[in-house]
């Protein structure tokens, strides 16, 4: 190894860092804007409840009994509670297996925010969270074909069975039809955005004034 190249290994681990920390910050944020939002969807039932006013599924089991209901499950959902008003076995195993879920992304929100607290920059995390509402945006492309996406596309991948597929026998099928999770992306798409709308605005670089 000569004299003349010993410069340029720590140059390239340099930069190797530094695109690594750039994307490890990248992820973070994304995930902590996308998943922050969406925790307050399931670990609280207000969403549910007022989505009992744009479907007309919870006057068919009564609107308390369907609010008992979305109170027991965010419940179970935060480990504080039991499906007492869950009838059906299938139903349970499918919640029990949302829950599992749930709680990974929980641990994953944790280390999302470690991580962007260790490798913070206020430029690159301005740059980044404009590509995020870019990104986050384009999900509405989803809606128009929603049902088709639904059935078709994110149950396959997210589970190996067809534990989700309930009937007028499960009280999910009354508490979350289809529209109230078409409603629950859009909130997400909405709200993601516009906390990465207010990072970009609040991160971005300030131009200095002219002198005068």
């Amino acid at each position: 190894m000569t004299d003349d190249t010993m410069p340029e290994e720590p140059a390239h681990q340099k930069a190797f860092l530094y695109s690594v920390k750039g994307l490890v910050l990248f992820v973070s944020l994304f995930y902590l804007t996308f998943y922050v939002p969406m925790s307050l969807t399931f670990y609280s039932s207000a969403w549910m409840k007022l989505n009992c006013r744009w479907h007309e599924r919870c006057e068919m089991i009564g609107v308390d009994n369907a609010y008992r209901g979305m109170d027991e499950l965010a419940a179970y959902f935060r480990h504080q509670g039991a499906l007492d008003s869950f009838r059906t076995r299938k139903e349970k195993l499918h919640l029990e297996e949302v829950r599992g879920m749930f709680d990974r992304m929980f641990v994953a929100g944790i280390a999302a925010a470690v991580l962007l607290a260790l490798t913070f920059d206020r430029r690159r995390a301005s740059l980044y969270a404009l590509i995020n509402m870019a990104v986050i945006l384009s999900l509405l492309l989803v809606l128009p074909f929603f049902g088709t996406f639904w059935k078709d596309v994110f149950h396959p991948l997210l589970f190996k069975n067809n534990l989700w597929m309930n009937n007028r026998f499960d009280l999910s099928f009354y508490l979350m039809p289809r529209d109230f999770f078409k409603h629950t992306v859009a909130l997400l798409v909405f709200s993601s955005a516009a906390i990465n709308a207010v990072m970009w605005l609040g991160w971005r670089p300030r131009r200095a004034k002219p002198a005068r």
